[in-house]
């Protein structure tokens, strides 16, 4: 039996979300009633006979995965099993999706009609595009296995498609097919939280069935070649509606592993917008669509992003290399199809340049802006085997704020840390700190507050991170004097708060007062220098009294 693995994030959803969530497809080691799809083969089938299935290159992955505990920071999650599937590719290595193999502890992968599981190495995740390079070291493994070979297309409307991996409803390989219904852009999280801050990829949607456990498998045409990995289905009320990621977004995956060893970001320009749909706005803005004088409006450019001091406020978006942007903030894909904007970004590789063309007062400016992804203030993903920061004082406990931690306790978050963690990210080593429980002792008596707050400063000093913090208490010998982001005080004694320390930890057992990244914190440490704390938002009390 086996369970879907969106169903655990369906029961904590509202009911309204619930027909919009997206089923990410790895099988999981639990129990459910929910049937194999069953499609019977067209009985004509030119260009790609039944016996010429590549099948020995299509791979089983089991993932045995232990995730943080970010309310329990020093902990680790209790441990899940799941499976999905993956394909052999050149360089003797498998491609498969990053949700199947995240948060992994080991990998195992099994090939096609074997029975021995050979231990996997995980050489590369990129969550925002969810792919994930894999490699077994074992010689043995690689005996006899034929390498598939990525078609350099986007599969065309209508067009056949066959889809295999290793789904729920049994143990051996499967085979499913359909056509492509159409070419769309998405944000591949499945995550509520990270799709806020994710940027939209192109997809390609089809009507074969995709179920949990094909996550990672090929997508071939009727000739044989591979247009694309499954990685999600659709767990609304809509029926055969699948997702595939298509050949540029694996392109660019893999090239950029190739030259940097890594791949864990996606292009984008870092700004916000609005569209021009409006004739008064088009007319005020001196947009004309005879005369290809068409795009979208920038309201806000983010301050580490690449279009930082190129791109102003008010400016119109016009071109993004070759692609012309439309009032409604799409660009022509192939001819009668038109797709999100962000296409024209996101389809450029880390390190590539990007050619704009902008409306300014009326007058056209040219630019060029490098590819890079924009650092938000709110961890996205974490690396391979990261664990999050903590910090305990007088049995506080205090983190930096993760998508991770929001999923886990959203509404245990006071208004104000849920409103600060959507700002732009100001300075590259910016985090935001906050305090997410109280370990309770009689050095803490009276704070009782069981909200999650944002810790603004110390000892009145602005906190950039939680190494920060760590450098500022021990700065002091008298008292600590914390500052939350709605203007309460906490206050420790230093002397009191070091000398109850290890009663807490051992009545808590809890390993040691901080992570292991904050060991070697002293009190000599600095933030990364900035000529503009003035405008940090959280200090609007300051800045009228400087006005004044």
């Amino acid at each position: 039996f086996y369970l879907l693995l969106s169903d655990r994030h369906i029961q904590k959803m509202p009911r309204r979300d619930r027909k919009k969530s997206l089923d990410l497809g790895r099988t999981e080691s639990t129990t459910s009633t929910v049937a194999p799809a069953i499609v019977t083969p067209p009985e004509q089938n030119p260009g790609f006979l039944r016996s010429k299935l590549p099948l020995r290159s299509v791979v089983k992955i089991f993932t045995v995965a232990s995730s943080p505990n970010f309310t329990l920071p020093w902990q680790m999650s209790r441990q899940e099993s799941y499976s999905g599937s993956g394909f052999i590719i050149d360089g003797k290595k498998i491609l498969t999706n990053a949700h199947v193999v995240n948060d992994y502890t080991t990998v195992r992968i099994r090939r096609h009609g074997g029975q021995h599981k050979f231990v996997a190495k995980v050489l590369c995740i990129n969550h925002w595009c969810d792919l994930a390079l894999l490699t077994v070291e074992d010689e043995s493994f690689w005996a006899d296995l034929p390498e598939l070979s990525l078609t350099n297309e986007v599969p065309q409307l209508d067009e056949r498609v066959l889809v295999i991996g290793y789904p729920m409803g049994g143990d051996t390989i499967c085979v499913t097919r359909g056509v492509v219904s159409r070419v769309t852009t998405l944000v591949y999280c499945d995550s509520k939280v990270a799709q806020m801050f994710s940027p939209q990829l192109l997809a390609v949607q089809i009507d074969a069935a995709i179920n949990s456990g094909n996550s990672g498998g090929p997508v071939f045409r009727e000739n044989g070649s591979v247009v694309g990995i499954a990685f999600s289905g659709y767990a609304g009320s809509a029926d055969n509606i699948g997702y595939i990621i298509p050949f540029p977004v694996i392109k660019n995956f893999l090239s950029t592993y190739m030259k940097t060893g890594s791949s864990g970001d996606i292009c984008d320009l870092g700004f916000s917008y609005e569209l021009c749909e409006n004739h008064s706005m088009q007319k005020a803005l001196k947009l004309d669509e005879k005369k290809n004088r068409t795009g979208i409006h920038i309201i806000r450019v983010r301050k580490l992003g690449p279009c930082h001091k190129l791109v102003k406020s008010g400016d119109v978006l016009m071109k993004i290399n070759e692609f012309q942007v439309a009032n409604d903030a799409t660009v022509q894909f192939r001819e009668g199809e038109r797709v999100h904007f962000a296409h024209a970004i996101t389809s450029n590789e880390i390190g590539s340049t990007l050619n704009l063309e902008v409306i300014r007062q009326g007058k056209v400016v040219k630019m060029t802006v490098p590819g890079m992804q924009t650092p938000q203030l709110i961890k996205g993903f974490r690396q391979e085997k990261e664990k999050p920061s903590y910090l305990i004082i007088g049995g506080a406990v205090f983190t930096t704020l993760s998508i991770g931690l929001i999923e886990a306790s959203i509404d245990d978050f006071d208004d104000e840390s849920w409103e600060y963690s959507r700002r732009q990210k100001k300075y590259a080593d910016q985090e935001v700190v906050i305090r997410i429980s109280w370990l309770s002792h009689p050095i803490n008596h009276g704070y009782v507050s069981r909200r999650v707050e944002r810790i603004s400063k110390c000892n009145g000093v602005k906190v950039r991170n939680i190494k920060h913090l760590r450098a500022l208490v021990l700065q002091t010998d008298d008292f600590v004097h914390l500052e939350t982001g709605t203007k309460r005080s906490i206050y420790l004694d230093k002397k009191e708060a070091d000398k109850t320390s290890a009663e807490i930890l051992e009545t808590y057992a809890i390993p040691s007062a901080i992570s292991s990244d904050l060991e070697s914190v002293s009190a000599s440490y600095e933030p990364i220098p900035s000529d503009s704390d003035d405008d940090d938002e959280d200090d609007d009390d300051d800045k009228k009294k400087k006005k004044k």
